[in-house]
């Protein structure tokens, strides 16, 4: 395209209000409604603010049912796939532990993919962990890897651009979570809360990788320390992050929400409430300078980790407000600078919460699974509603003193394992008002919701579950509209996007785990969108042969 007409285009485009060529010409019936401009998804969350809204509707309560496959992104690697796809301009981007994979994010066709070598050396891969996501910034993609790097790639060709060691596995840190971009900083934790570590907040230059600050979620001095045993024969760990934050790009202030105490299970051998673990932590972005927290387990016996990213929105009612899901089961509304507290709402069984553990065993739910783990809550605009996923299993843990030398890198828990869960397992996926904290419906799965919730402007919130399906209820009532196979086990990411005027879901599929009992396949993204007619379809298959040709040329 010459630089004249690609001007002229985009000029064109800005003075009808974004929507898109295909979209002002007529997409020959691949709609049933006019669609705004392309929509990208260039965080695992959607958005800063992490609340997974995304404003189309060209799917919609009245043709959602007709979605079919549109193309599928095969990742060859079985594993416990728990990442969530990311979308700028027409490029799909997805992560599993060691690869990371860009597709045409309109027809599917492979563009490159890239692999890091995970030292053999790195403590934190003898426990296998989990990888959720990569964020996509000005040209580069960043993602952080489980022995402690952070990697910056170029979106056009997958080219290195940085690679930095932010993680030290001396110290039992690994990474598991997405980083966050916003002005010039990338924005990662660490994890290995389970194995004596402390989990850090590390804000780097975008540019160079660059450390620029660290704050330790478990203070050793200062504000904080006190809450810790004094013994210096009392070692302190634990506040690790998994999963991703929020920020609000108003304030520059980050929203990190923290993991459990070690070690896990012997509160004994740590008295006090244990800050900042199990907390939602208040961070200027741009210093690391801590502005405020709030602890919603204190003293955590259970592993009840806030493992999910909060939500930042401005209610119905004009209320400025976080919504925060926790292990522990529980839905909180807080305002937005931590201190006012304004509902909790359980939204999975809780039984025994402060139940001490014995050597005999203690029986308590949600169990060391959670609750809600690593994909959070979701809030609507339209409907006022949050839309919580959760799990409903039950443990046994029976405390003890195994597992209680401090080590960096080995097990830190006052436990033999993690517990014995009950037979029977269940999940939910609950809507609540986010003014009064009431719940509004409550869909019941026959097993544990682990994958990511998205609420959509066309009346819409997209999930899946682990049979495999992708789910569409409608927003104000809960009614399932649409249940349709990815042929894997769901825990990843749902992400709605538009590319060319047509709107797609990418649906993360391929969660294979021991821990949820789940059996699966390679994983793969599975792609939905509406019927073509005849002439955009042809479009879409003329895209897919020039890139594939394009593709074949390079190394992968």
């Amino acid at each position: 395209m010459s630089r004249s007409l690609f001007l002229f285009l985009g000029n064109y485009k800005r003075l009808l209000g974004g929507a898109s060529l295909l979209t002002l010409l007529g997409a020959g019936g691949v709609t049933a409604r006019a669609q705004t401009a392309d929509t990208n998804w260039t965080m695992v969350n959607g958005d800063y603010a992490g609340t997974r809204y995304v404003a189309l509707d060209q799917i919609n309560r009245k043709n959602v049912g007709q979605l079919k496959e549109a193309f599928t992104c095969p990742l060859n690697e079985t594993t416990g796939f728990q990442s969530s796809p990311v979308v700028a301009g027409n490029r799909l981007f997805v992560t599993t532990g060691t690869g990371t994979f860009a597709f045409d994010a309109a027809t599917g066709s492979p563009l490159w993919k890239r692999t890091y070598d995970a030292q053999p050396n790195a403590l934190s891969l003898n426990i296998g962990v989990p990888h959720r996501g990569l964020a996509y910034a000005d040209g580069t993609v960043y993602r952080t890897t489980n022995n402690g790097h952070v990697l910056a790639y170029n979106a056009s060709d997958g080219n290195l651009v940085w690679d930095r060691l932010v993680g030290d596995a001396s110290k039992g840190e690994y990474m598991t979570m997405a980083p966050l971009v916003w002005h010039g900083r990338v924005l990662v934790a660490t994890a290995g809360s389970d194995i004596a570590a402390i989990g850090r907040v590390i804000g780097l230059e975008q540019k160079t990788g660059k450390s620029v600050w660290s704050f330790d979620i478990v203070p050793t001095t200062g504000p904080g320390s006190e809450t810790w045993s004094p013994a210096p024969t009392h070692h302190r760990a634990g506040g690790g992050v998994y999963a991703a934050m929020s920020l609000d790009p108003k304030t520059g202030i980050l929203y990190t929400p923290t993991g459990n105490p070690g070690p896990d299970f012997d509160g004994d051998y740590r008295p006090g409430d244990n800050l900042y673990t199990c907390s939602v932590v208040m961070l200027d972005a741009q210093s690391g300078a801590l502005r405020g927290y709030r602890q919603f387990v204190k003293h955590d016996i259970h592993d009840w980790d806030i493992a999910a990213a909060p939500a930042l929105f401005t209610s119905k009612a004009g209320r400025a407000m976080v919504a925060v899901a926790g292990k522990s089961g529980y839905l909180w509304g807080v305002s937005r600078d931590l201190k006012t507290p304004l509902f909790t709402t359980p939204i999975t069984t809780i039984e025994n919460a402060d139940a001490p553990l014995t050597p005999e065993g203690t029986h308590f739910a949600p169990g060391t699974n959670g609750g809600v783990n690593w994909n959070g809550p979701a809030y609507s605009p339209q409907t006022n509603a949050i839309y919580v996923p959760s799990i409903d299993m039950a443990f046994t843990v029976k405390k003890s003193g195994e597992n209680m030398e401090y080590a960096p890198g080995k097990p830190f828990w006052g436990a033999a394992d993690f517990g014995k869960a009950d037979d029977t397992m269940k999940g939910y996926l609950t809507a609540v008002d986010a003014d009064t904290g009431k719940m509004v419906w409550r869909y019941n799965a026959d097993l544990p919701l682990v994958a990511a919730v998205t609420p959509t402007s066309g009346g819409l919130v997209f999930t899946g579950d682990q049979r495999g399906n992708l789910l569409a209820f409608d927003a104000k009532t809960g009614r399932v509209l649409l249940k349709t196979p990815t042929g894997n086990a769901v825990g990843g990411g749902v992400t709605v996007y538009s590319v060319n005027g047509r709107e797609y879901v990418a649906v993360a599929a391929g969660l294979k785990s021991e821990l949820w009992k789940s059996e699966s396949g390679p994983a793969k993204v599975v792609v939905f969108a509406l019927p073509a007619s005849p002439r955009a379809a042809g479009a879409v298959k003329s895209r897919a042969l020039s890139a594939a040709g394009t593709a074949a040329g390079r190394s992968h």
